[in-house]
């Protein structure tokens, strides 16, 4: 094996700087995305970049670079002070850099620039196309379509307990000039960073396995820099929000700006304290108008039992002319029949009468002492009347009974005809 021209690995490093720096000398403008970011050390700033072929495609290219301490500082409140976020991680830069290549390392870029320009256009572009995808499927107002109740008193709170706009917001809550009594449930959350995301809309997710507990819910922010709006610029936490079966009332902190989950909630705030006073205000408009309705229910009743009672008056003349006429109208009814019955009661005791001594002449001709008087007798046999000569034997002793006296007798012969 010729082992001429060999050369150690260093030199080989070496050899690879040469070249990289002879193709690429000076500093060029690049398109990168920030996929993490650290400080360390005085202040050095280290950074891994990302590219794609198309805004928030598939990563095509990694890099690590640098921005050193003696930049860092002037460019990031720069940058801060035009974009109204500082340099961090999951935005998208233009930033002018040198290709740097070390024997250690590899290869790297120190970042000697950065146009905040084109991350606030990035930044606007990304949240326009967030308005613009909610806005074509049809929901960024269907949380709005929602109604909250008059009294919403238990209350769903995505918040950090440490926050200072949380604890503004229970404080406002809790002693509210009325004396409400509201039911506030801490659903805890991070609210500014990378993990925002994910953070609210697992909270989100949380209530709705309880949505039956709850009036509203409510997204505080409060405490922290406005600088941190982006965070809730987010696709996600918007359509959790619109898709939420409770009214969302937002109170992120921005006195300028509003989010994108801002526009999609049901109401938004500026402030916890706001949104703590929007609900106090929205008990006492549901306590004024309970009120004006009992006033107006105490002045219709009053109304109606007036009236009543004038009907019921009208109606109490009237009855009582009625009655008497009835009254007059029945009693001569009264007279009336009266007098007729006692006419035909007349009549029937007479006919009665007459009928009866008919009866009596007819029972006197029918008496047997009569009948005897005028010359018939009556036979019996064994003190039974005989109707009939069938019912008599020969030997049979009878009597014949005579108006005066009687005969016994003893049959002989009976001699019956048809």
């Amino acid at each position: 094996m010729n082992r001429e021209g060999k050369i150690t690995l260093t030199e080989l490093q070496g050899l690879i700087r040469d070249k990289i720096y002879e193709s690429l000398p000076g500093s060029f403008w690049v398109i990168a995305e920030i996929a993490s970011m650290k400080t360390r050390g005085p202040g050095h700033c280290y950074l891994e970049l990302t590219g794609s072929d198309t805004p928030g495609g598939r990563i095509t290219a990694r890099a690590r670079a640098t921005i050193w301490a003696s930049k860092y500082h002037s460019l990031n409140t720069f940058f801060n002070a035009s974009t109204g976020i500082p340099i961090r991680a999951g935005i998208t830069i233009l930033c002018r850099a040198t290709v740097e290549y070390h024997a250690l390392y590899g290869l790297s870029l120190n970042i000697t620039d950065i146009d905040p320009s084109y991350t606030a256009g990035d930044m606007a572009l990304r949240r326009e196309a967030i308005i613009r995808r909610l806005t074509a499927e049809g929901v960024i107002l269907m949380n709005r379509e929602l109604s909250l109740p008059p009294y919403p008193r238990n209350i769903a709170v995505i918040s950090s307990s440490k926050a200072a706009g949380y604890e503004d917001f229970i404080n406002h809550l809790s002693h509210n000039p009325y004396g409400y009594v509201f039911a506030p449930v801490l659903f805890e959350a991070v609210m500014q960073g990378e993990t925002t995301e994910a953070s609210v809309t697992e909270a989100l997710n949380m209530i709705s396995e309880q949505v039956e507990q709850f009036d509203a819910v409510v997204i505080i922010r409060g405490g922290g820099s406005t600088t941190d709006l982006s965070w809730f610029d987010s696709y996600e936490i918007a359509y959790h929000v619109t898709q939420f079966p409770l009214p969302v009332l937002t109170g992120i902190g921005h006195e300028k700006d509003v989010s994108v989950t801002d526009m999609v909630a049901w109401r938004s705030l500026k402030t916890p304290t706001a949104v703590a006073d929007f609900l106090v205000e929205q008990t006492a408009g549901c306590e004024n108008r309970i009120i004006e309705m009992a006033g107006a229910l105490t002045e219709a009743a009053t109304d109606a039992i007036a009236a009543a009672e004038e009907h019921l008056a009208s109606l109490q003349n009237h009855t009582a002319a009625t009655a008497r006429l009835i009254i007059r109208v029945r009693s001569d009814n009264l007279n009336y029949h009266t007098e007729t019955l006692r006419r035909s009661g007349n009549n029937v005791i007479r006919a009665a009468a007459e009928k009866t001594n008919k009866l009596e002449t007819a029972l006197r001709h029918l008496d047997p002492a009569g009948v005897m008087h005028r010359g018939f007798t009556l036979t019996s046999r064994d003190g039974l009347i005989v109707r009939s000569a069938t019912e008599l034997q020969p030997g049979d002793v009878i009597t014949t009974h005579f108006e005066k006296g009687k005969a016994i007798s003893t049959v002989k012969n009976i001699n019956s005809k048809k």
